[in-house]
């Protein structure tokens, strides 16, 4: 699984996302060349931030999407630390645009610091799975010797 970063003039790297998030921000700061940046973070190509400076320990691959495309965008904090603002360090002028720009302007000024989120483990249901008997099943009420063949769920999905 990987996902392609547009940064610089116009260049686009591709990065692996079977990581944790600060894995991924560290080898993107380092292979487009953005070490003179304290953070970085992800946009998609319409403007929507990615969140990934407050979930560094998670899994990129549960944030990002398998082969999307992102924007690399710089970080610069305020005087107070709930105030960011965000920088694209892309030049193209087809993604980098005015609606782009306003949806960055618009996450910024609704933005609120959240309290530290605790990790929550998500309780599932447990569920017993019985695959269909392969073969053939009596359809008859009174038990006649004729069989009609059945097919398996997997068989039967169209996909």
């Amino acid at each position: 699984m990987f996902i392609t970063v547009l940064h610089g003039e116009n260049r686009a790297d591709i990065f692996n996302i079977h990581c944790k998030v600060q894995r991924l921000l560290d080898g993107i700061k380092h292979r487009c060349g953005c070490e003179n940046e304290d953070e970085v973070e992800l946009a998609d190509e319409s403007g929507q931030v990615k969140n990934l400076l407050q979930n560094k320990h998670r899994s990129a691959a549960e944030l990002l999407g398998e082969r999307e495309t992102y924007v690399l965008l710089g970080v610069a904090r305020g005087e107070r630390p709930s105030v960011i603002e965000f920088k694209p360090l892309l030049k193209d002028d087809c993604i980098i645009n005015p609606k782009f720009l306003a949806k960055l302007e618009s996450w910024q000024d609704h933005k609120t610091p959240s309290p530290r989120v605790k990790s929550r483990k998500t309780l599932k249901k447990a569920t017993l799975d019985i695959p269909a008997v392969e073969g053939l099943r009596n359809h008859s009420p009174h038990g006649s010797r004729a069989r009609t063949p059945i097919s398996s769920p997997k068989q039967s999905r169209k996909c």
